[in-house]
């Protein structure tokens, strides 16, 4: 590699690109290579019949602006300071685009951003690294279609008052979000380049093409065990929930009929998909790497639950992720745990770039190489509020889980803790958290959730994580410990003068 000018100039044949294909409230029953080609997702089926599927992917917080932080910094939310909804990462790291734009990669981003703070929408200006010249958040979208055009988008409408307003194919964000995506493709020539496509759908608003509600066989949607389920054994928050919901066992059928506009979305969602991987394949085929998943899933219902939030189930953390392209198996399956602090290490060890200490996930090239590779992994997953502008959408509750792929430990810190064999009990049912016989993997698990708080230097640790009903392993302290210097960033990254932590 030659330097010039501070940014580091790659030959394109030492490097790979990356095309990083992104949806929203997309749980993986909603994508028909998982179990259920009936929701009609074509082409996500075939990117996973010749790419390898992750069935044990995990995001890091079930919530919008969190996820998608952990994606682009490499760090968990709470401490990349993007915690909740609507709240940015600190500028003191570096995303995704500042580091591949530092090695000389172009870099694009075409859809929802949700990382600048200014709220769901966005501000129109470009973030993270990202080229200005190939930026189309959902401001740039409202403003391309009109005021009135964007609002009826924003309302959750019927079929009549889309086709009233003059919705087609052509003025749908996801299709515009696509167009750019291939528009890049085709013209990015021989440079080594990350681009996202970020859909918003099938999030609410749930718009898409009039035929795709019209046609959908609501029947296809799958009704899972847990649907409605008692929640007596069950946190508070969540009986709450679910009492407000009301949401009864004995009317799937209606509830069902219910996530029409959902599924119909997802289904539509997934052609603009299939048009992004048919650019890669058509325009820069040799040494690009197709990255996909969605930033969380979505309850739709099981234990009495709606939408995502302060809960830690497989719904709405176990998310679709398929990877293909070079050095990757082709139509092979993998249960080894990942999670989506592992896409930036990942891209960085592909692409022969320095991954600092700093990031906390860690690069899966060896199992794309092999995804049958023995594994012995945990990882965590937070939830701290929804947002810092739906003040109606619930309160300070934070939340810290642990998952070995075998066990889930859930500690609610003002609430009850949950555990649970996944193994055992996949759906969740059972609430074994005062169950003396799995005391050794659930200690064994809180030991870990402990430690894993303190090394990645979660600002929210506290001796309360760790001084639980059912079991007290840490003591009030104020003062307390080894002071730690923060880990090594990136090269081009600034070092401050306490970096060693000698100094407060």
């Amino acid at each position: 590699m030659q330097q010039a000018c501070g940014v580091f100039k790659i030959k394109k044949e030492s490097g790979m690109n990356f095309v990083i294909i992104m949806t929203d409230t997309q749980n993986r029953e909603m994508v028909g290579a998982y179990g259920n080609p009936g929701v009609n997702t074509p082409c996500l089926d075939k990117l996973a019949a010749s790419g390898l599927r992750f069935d044990r992917a995990y995001t890091t917080c079930p919530l919008c602006t969190p996820a998608r932080s952990a994606i682009f910094s490499g760090i968990h939310s709470p401490v990349n300071g993007a915690w909740c909804n609507n709240a940015p990462p600190y500028p003191t790291f570096p995303l995704m685009g500042e580091i591949f734009q530092h090695y000389g990669y172009r870099t694009g981003y075409s859809g929802k951003w949700h990382l600048d703070g200014s709220g769901y929408f966005g501000d129109g200006e470009a973030g993270g690294g990202f080229e200005p010249d190939w930026w189309y958040d959902g401001k740039n979208y409202g403003e391309d279609i009109g005021e009135e055009m964007f609002k009826v988008y924003r309302s959750y409408c019927d079929n009549d008052k889309l086709r009233a307003a003059g919705f087609t194919l052509e003025n749908i964000w996801g299709h515009r979000v696509a167009n750019r995506a291939v528009d890049f493709l085709e013209n990015i020539g021989d440079e080594p380049f990350v681009f996202v496509a970020s859909f918003d759908e099938p999030h609410g608003p749930f718009v898409a093409p009039p035929e795709y509600r019209d046609s959908f066989d609501v029947s296809v949607i799958p009704r899972r065990p847990n649907f409605a389920a008692d929640t007596h054994d069950k946190p508070n928050l969540q009986q709450l929930h679910a009492q407000n919901y009301a949401i009864q066992a004995d009317q799937w059928e209606a509830y069902q009929e219910s996530l029409r506009k959902h599924f119909a979305c997802n289904s539509y969602i997934d052609s603009e998909i299939g048009r992004v991987i048919d650019a890669v394949d058509l325009y820069v085929p040799e040494d690009t790497l197709i990255i996909y998943t969605s930033d969380h899933g979505d309850m739709q219902g099981s234990h009495g639950q709606k939408t995502k939030g302060p809960m830690m189930y497989e719904e709405v953390t176990n998310i679709p992720f398929i990877v293909r392209g070079p050095a990757c198996a082709a139509g092979q399956v993998t249960q080894v745990l990942s999670s989506h602090l592992d896409i930036l290490p990942t891209m960085l060890d592909l692409a022969n770039l320095p991954c600092p200490d700093i990031l906390q996930g860690q690069s899966l090239r060896s199992v794309l190489q092999n995804p049958a590779e023995p594994q012995d992994r945990q990882l965590l997953m937070s939830f701290s509020r929804f947002a810092i502008n739906h003040d109606d959408w619930g309160e300070f509750y934070p939340i810290r889980c642990l998952t070995d792929g075998h066990y889930k430990l859930v500690i609610n810190l003002f609430d009850s803790d949950e555990f649970y064999d996944l193994t055992q009990d996949p759906y969740e049912m059972t609430n074994l958290i005062g169950n003396e016989s799995v005391a050794e993997p659930r200690d064994r698990l809180h030991d870990a959730l402990l430690d894993e708080l303190d090394r990645i230097r979660d600002p929210f640790r506290s001796y309360q994580w760790g001084d639980r009903e059912w079991r007290s392993v840490r003591k009030p302290f104020y003062h307390g410990g080894k002071r730690r210097g923060r880990p090594a960033g990136f090269p081009f990254q600034a070092v401050g003068v306490e970096a060693d932590g000698s100094r407060t």
